[in-house]
């Protein structure tokens, strides 16, 4: 039996690391994870058989991550307006 996940997971950035890991499945075969988090927390996503263009749109998706988050930086340090 496979684990399923039904309905969305959502996973904090800042409760853990972000790493790779490179090993084999129980059959052998090479596998590369991306590991989000550590300890019970930890949530790997497999990128075995994703295309090169397919993980350069998700290093794209997570730019845009990152440039949203500097956004939100800026904006923290700006006068607040009264409505």
């Amino acid at each position: 039996m496979t684990a399923q996940i039904i309905g969305g997971l959502t996973v904090d950035l800042d409760d853990g690391p972000v790493r790779t890991r490179y090993d084999r499945d129980v059959d052998g075969k090479q596998r590369a994870t991306l590991i989000l988090g550590e300890g019970s927390g930890v949530v790997g996503i497999t990128v075995t058989g994703s295309s090169p263009e397919l993980l350069d749109l998700l290093a794209d998706r997570v730019a845009e991550l990152r440039d949203w988050a500097i956004r939100q930086e800026r904006f923290a340090h700006l006068p607040e307006v009264a409505a």
